[in-house]
């Protein structure tokens, strides 16, 4: 058995796993995702896709809806695959906690959960800070949330299957907990026809009530509302930027 590398194995997998399976419909939320922003920005144009990872919620929203979308991603991998699918976007190697592009966005939204990598108090205040830092004055910060609390199921085991390229993944998961951190534990069987390979990877997610992230929020200046249930089921927080 190996380690996954987040940088190359991982990323080759991301889209067999959420796209290839249909586990995730990308472009169904990327349908929601645009009507809320229509709703309550009209005339939105610039969008900053943050934690973009392989690009295919922006891909959506840039071919179906229009918007010119640029995005930031920690890992390098899946900012290059971001860029192949958005050739009119600029996408970023870069933390959300600390990134700095020199320019701001009418809507900046943070998707799939992935402010749930940012673990502490403090490093989601600096996330916020940051996200409204990019958004242009007037403009909508949206961020889908990871789990709370009493929502999560620890020792829940889930699977999925899918036909790749040349052979078949499997990718079985288990559900750990420490204190108020969600622990993902990812194993994934890949076999060609060159033989079957083992390898494994671990995420951990901090899990936050609602009012965490709703003084987070207001620590960075935003009142947020919460919607649910969003675009995936795990709700979504719409700040407006003050002018």
């Amino acid at each position: 058995m190996g380690a996954l590398n987040m940088s190359s194995e991982s990323a080759a997998l991301y889209d067999t796993i959420y796209v290839r399976s249909k586990l995730k419909d990308y472009r169904a939320e990327a349908a929601l995702l645009a009507g809320i922003i229509r709703q309550r920005q009209p005339d939105a144009a610039t969008l900053l896709d943050v934690a973009c990872g392989t690009g295919e919620h922006a891909r959506h929203l840039a071919e179906q809806y229009g918007f010119r979308v640029d995005g930031v991603d920690i890992e390098p991998e899946f900012v290059r695959a971001a860029a192949g699918k958005v050739p009119g976007g600029q996408f970023h190697q870069g933390d959300m906690v600390d990134f700095a592009l020199g320019k701001q966005y009418d809507v900046v939204c943070c998707l799939f959960s992935a402010i749930g990598y940012v673990c502490g108090a403090d490093p989601l205040r600096r996330a916020l800070a940051r996200f409204r830092a990019h958004a242009n004055p007037g403009g909508l910060v949206i961020v889908e949330p990871w789990f709370e609390p009493e929502q999560w199921q620890p020792g829940r085991v889930t699977h999925v299957f899918v036909e790749h390229a040349g052979g078949l993944v499997c990718r079985v998961t288990h559900a750990g907990q420490e204190n108020e951190i969600s622990v993902l534990d990812f194993h994934y069987l890949i076999g060609t026809p060159q033989g079957i390979e083992h390898r494994s990877e671990e995420h951990r997610l901090q899990l936050r009530t609602r009012a965490e992230m709703q003084e987070a929020f207001a620590a960075a200046g935003l009142r947020a509302e919460y919607d649910e249930p969003g675009i995936s089921g795990r709700g979504l927080y719409l700040a407006s930027v003050p002018e």
